[in-house]
């Protein structure tokens, strides 16, 4: 029996998806098993299982009554050492396993089987034992709540949802509570190893996502003694994995990465070491560097609107959407250079042409300059190399598509996360119908933007904002991951997949799922 268990867990260090199959264990026992949803399963993922537990009702032969002994995940050496101890009595198992819904939502099913203490006994022991060896599982976590975000609903998302299931999966958690903001990256920042955690968590909403991504990243910096005012410096990948429950009031990061904004699922991808590198901006100004960009870089529509709304924070927040209104009536353009770098790609004479055709003509602006390396007849690795120079309503650099309950698709559905690029998304000067057309589109389907005579699409690796400015008042403001940040002008650059989460990812045949439920 027990060589039997040796060859099975063998077998899973090869392969990455191997199923438990119990249809036998079904057949055997039809009328003994119950789930919480009435649905019996032919097969569950052993990756995707959660714990086992078993109830062993003893027999005493000098009194009648019986009774329950409770076993939790014990080691396979101590369920050995009192293999003679186990009664041949009645036992019941409960399984708990996770549940992958059409929609993509994670959630925990349980079956409770009775059987012999015999056959429990042996489900239970590779069933442990397998668990045991799952090294891409986390087992100590750090985890920063941020007890006010999404209308204070921090702290019980995290101990009414997620901190059961992180004690069921046999996990050790290290809680804090922030009380102020950038509590998460000082506490970072402060202590000098990690290396007892296997990954960092927090619950809230973008914001603590991107304090614990900034602090992350430059302390990895710092400890590899990179110097990040070098704006073509290549960023070193922390070893540390992220995560994020979702409990804010946006969760793009979570969208994106998860599809949906459910704790849950979130919390159950965090449990079965799901993994997933994404590319990481820097962005840098005149002075240096100044952040790092995980979402969505905006200079002017959307920066003022970040502005506005930190000026109108006694209306709660409603301030959000008087501020978008506010800056819809102003209908405000910005003169702007941009010097954009397309993705290294194979290009020949025919396809240069095309490419140059669609900047020249695709659009009411005047096509001024491209700048690159001489492209011979056949082909050539270059990269292309674009200026573009107008006014523009609003001005946005996408790392993640940005979706959200007010955006089905996001602002630009299309970007990869995970390729060493991002999106540039211009908006010209326009009626307010224009700009209303494109707010329309983002809402409902963005997928199609780019049929806007008002918008343009770029697909880039690093680009230089420039603001053309004659008089002070005519510059707009910068936000970057929704935080306001300051600079005459910026580069930013994309880093590929530098940063990993505990994640699963996912694809826009997944969204549109998703968007039909």
């Amino acid at each position: 029996m027990l060589d039997t268990c040796e060859s099975i867990l063998n077998a899973t260090n090869i392969l990455s998806s191997i199923r438990f199959h119990f249809e036998l264990l079904i057949d055997k026992n039809k009328n003994s098993i119950h789930n919480n949803n009435n649905t019996i399963p032919e097969t569950v993922f052993l990756n995707k299982l959660l714990n086992i537990k078993q109830t062993v009702k003893l027999s005493n032969t000098s009194n009648s009554s019986s009774k329950a002994q409770h076993f939790e995940q014990f080691s396979s050496q101590q369920i050995s050492e009192n293999y003679g101890m186990i009664p041949l009595e009645s036992t019941q198992v409960d399984l708990s396993y996770i549940n992958i819904s059409k929609s993509f939502i994670w959630t925990v099913q349980r079956i409770q089987i009775e059987m012999s203490s015999i056959d429990a006994y042996q489900l239970h022991l590779v069933v442990t034992r397998y668990l045991s060896k799952l090294k891409h599982r986390p087992r100590h976590l750090l985890v920063f709540i941020n007890p006010q975000c999404g209308k204070g609903k921090g702290r019980s998302v995290y101990e009414k949802k997620v901190l059961p299931l992180f004690e069921e999966a046999n996990i050790i958690v290290d809680t804090i509570y922030t009380e102020r903001a950038n509590h998460a990256r000082d506490y970072i920042n402060e202590h000098v190893s990690l290396d007892n955690y296997d990954g960092l968590i927090c619950v809230g909403g973008d914001g603590i996502f991107s304090e614990l991504c900034h602090s992350l990243l430059l302390k990895t910096a710092r400890q590899a003694g990179l110097n990040m005012d070098d704006p073509k410096i290549d960023i070193k990948q922390p070893e540390l994995r992220i995560g994020i429950i979702p409990a804010g009031s946006t969760d793009a990061v979570t969208f994106g990465t998860t599809g949906h904004n459910d704790p849950i699922t979130s919390t159950l991808q965090i449990i079965t070491g799901e993994s997933l590198l994404i590319d990481i901006v820097t962005v840098h100004s005149e002075r240096g560097f100044v952040c790092f960009m995980a979402t969505m870089l905006a200079y002017g529509f959307f920066g003022n609107i970040i502005r506005q709304s930190d000026n109108w924070r006694l209306f709660g927040p409603l301030r959000y959407n008087l501020a978008g209104f506010f800056q819809f009536l102003r209908n405000t353009s910005y003169h702007t250079e941009l010097i954009i770098t397309e993705p290294l790609e194979k290009y020949d004479s025919k396809a240069l042409i095309n490419n140059l055709n669609r900047h020249l003509f695709g659009n009411t602006m005047q096509w001024q300059e491209t700048i690159g390396e001489k492209i011979d007849s056949e082909q050539s690795s270059v990269p292309l190399v674009i200026r573009r120079e107008g006014q523009y309503r609003t001005i946005n650099c996408l790392n993640m598509p940005c979706r959200c309950e007010k955006s089905k698709y996001g602002i630009s559905p299309s970007v990869h996360l995970g390729d060493g690029s991002f999106d540039i998304i211009l908006v010209k000067r326009s009626w307010r119908m224009g700009l209303f057309r494109f707010l329309r589109h983002v809402a409902n389907d963005a997928r199609t933007i780019e049929e806007l005579s008002n918008v343009e699409r770029y697909r880039a690796t690093e680009v230089i904002i420039r603001p053309v400015i004659t008089q002070q008042k005519e510059i707009g403001n910068w936000a970057c991951d929704g935080e306001l940040i300051t600079a005459n002008e910026v580069r930013i650059r994309a880093h590929h997949r530098a940063l990993n989460l505990f994640a699963s990812g996912i694809c826009s045949e997944q969204i549109k799922k998703i968007n039909k439920k």
